[in-house]
């Protein structure tokens, strides 16, 4: 079974509750030929609620991952946003379902395309989807590289990559290009799937830094996955434990350390440096 607290409401700050943004009822994934992936997994995420999701490796995180963003299909489970069920949408329904949730990749490298000029690249989701204007490009959204300049400020580069390509830019750098081209949407959920691990240590932290800014001004919620305990503590509101695809332990990001902690969880923070 799923634990955690319940999937209908969750508790922000002063004791208001929230109707979730993100809701997953009993969601589990089997491969063929392999242990299930994922088991019986509930929890919800609140509008602006960052919710980090940490384990080992194998433990069902990116899985979890794939079927929010509906590269894969669950087996069985709901996933609902804002109350519709995206596990179930199709066609033109799931496109339009789509442009509320973007993606973060562990490897930006893998995750841009090396021919495009970096303007193109992050407002290629605007091209896919017309009829959005998000607030930020009032007033400019015909005039595209004026946009990418704008996105791009917004994750701290300048005009001057603008017309470079990925191979030009440091791993940092193409990060936050990746971080701009999510944002152009003006989505309600970013799934940030390691969004760090392949950066240099010194890069890192600057990284965290600016999503955790731009999860403020977006009002964006975060969907955190990492096998990093400090990055997710550092991020999250509410921290979610995996450990062979189930769900052991939902708790509020200062309640890390509480001995009422599940074994797992503390073996899990016992084993990496804080």
């Amino acid at each position: 079974m799923g634990t955690g607290l319940p999937v209908t409401t969750r508790i922000a700050k002063g004791g208001t509750l929230l109707t979730p943004l993100l809701e997953i009822n009993r969601l589990s994934k089997c491969y063929p030929g392999r242990v299930n992936a994922l088991v019986d997994v509930s929890f919800s995420l609140a509008e602006g609620e960052c919710l980090g999701l940490v384990g080992e490796s194998g433990s069902g995180k990116s899985t979890l991952a794939k079927l929010i963003l509906r590269l894969e299909t669950p087996d069985q489970g709901e996933i609902l946003l804002d109350g519709a069920p995206l596990h179930a949408l199709r066609g033109r329904a799931l496109k339009n379902a789509r442009k509320h949730v973007q993606v973060i990749f562990q490897d930006p490298t893998a995750s841009l395309n090396p021919r495009l000029p970096i303007w193109k690249t992050v407002i290629e989701p605007l091209e896919n989807y017309p009829d959005v204007s998000p607030s930020f490009l009032s007033g400019i959204r015909h005039a595209k590289r004026q946009m990418a300049a704008v996105l791009l400020d917004k994750v701290g580069l300048g005009p001057d990559v603008l017309d470079r390509v990925p191979a030009q830019l440091s791993g940092g750098q193409r990060q936050r290009v990746a971080i701009a081209r999510s944002l152009s949407l003006q989505p309600k959920l970013l799934v940030c799937d390691e969004p760090t691990s392949s950066l240099d240590v010194s890069v890192q932290a600057q990284i965290l830094n600016l999503l955790k800014g731009l999860k403020n001004d977006f009002n964006m919620s975060y969907l955190f996955i990492s096998h990093d305990i400090a990055a997710v503590h550092f991020m999250s509101d509410r921290i979610a434990v995996l450990k062979k695809g189930r769900l052991v332990d939902v708790f509020a990001s200062g309640q890390l350390f509480e001995t009422r902690r599940h074994p797992y969880t503390r073996q899990f923070t016992n084993c990496q440096p804080m």
